[in-house]
């Protein structure tokens, strides 16, 4: 892919976009990943890279509870064009979270860019038991189906079968601030895994829908996007920027 190659310029795009302006499509936040040396780890070749990582316990992940669903209306240059959701729903012996994506970018009285995306995960113990998720991208539809296997998580799309480690996260778990201790998530939208890369920032003080709370902001990088997400002093996504094409796009928590 265009962006991995060393020296070339950084494009951001939005969850589960491609490259170029939207604008032009037309596009969603990627990032150009140079080397290894960051941390890049795609599906082809690293195989047997992850199979031994499957092997290493993982710790479990604190699962949301309904006070910590998330609904936030995305903007890009100021403008709104589209909804975030997350909803997470306990059930017999699991919690199903679900994941909703839509996002429309007009210009006049046309479409120039629309994405959608479904997914419904399971959980169990702290651990993701299955993964379903459908995508519209660039008019490409696209399906992923996951589930745990002895060795790790087992995951399917047109790509083929890949296994990922056992305890992996996926693209979709912003949700929780676990997701930046991993050095790789199950991609959600195309399937696979994918490298990520995230450090503190700073504590910072935000009004978040329509409040004056505390938050910890963390720099985030994805194949897909990056920028930074904040997170209130009990671990709830709160807020989340990105840059691209010069512009802002802003995650805003929905009161």
């Amino acid at each position: 892919m265009a962006w991995l190659d060393a020296g070339k310029p950084h494009h951001y795009r939005f969850i589960g976009a491609r490259d170029t302006p939207i604008e032009q499509q037309c596009a969603q936040p990627a990032v150009a990943r140079p080397s290894l040396s960051r941390r890049v780890l795609l599906m082809s070749g690293f195989a047997a890279l992850v199979g031994g990582l499957a092997a290493v316990a993982a710790p479990t992940v604190l699962l949301p509870g309904a006070s910590a669903n998330r609904r936030f209306t995305v903007f890009y240059k100021g403008d709104k064009i589209g909804t975030h959701t997350v909803v997470a729903t306990p059930e017999t012996r699991e919690t199903r979270v679900t994941t909703e994506i839509d996002l429309v970018v007009k210009a006049m009285f046309f479409t120039v860019f629309s994405f959608s995306h479904r997914s419904e995960e399971s959980w169990r113990d702290g651990r993701l038991m299955s993964l379903k998720s459908d995508t519209v991208e660039h008019g490409e539809r696209l399906r992923v189906e996951g589930r745990a296997v002895p060795r790790g998580f087992r995951v399917v799309s047109k790509d083929g079968p890949f296994i990922a480690p056992e305890g992996a996260l996926t693209s979709n778990s912003l949700w929780t601030p676990m997701v930046l201790t991993q050095d790789t998530l199950v991609d959600a939208q195309h399937g696979g895994i994918i490298g990520v890369s995230a450090r503190k920032l700073a504590d910072e003080s935000m009004t978040i829908a329509g409040r004056e709370i505390l938050t910890t902001r963390y720099r985030f990088i994805t194949p897909y996007f990056a920028g930074s997400v904040w997170y209130d002093d009990t671990s709830r996504w709160v807020h989340g920027e990105f840059e691209r094409d010069g512009a802002k796009i802003e995650y805003r928590l929905d009161a």
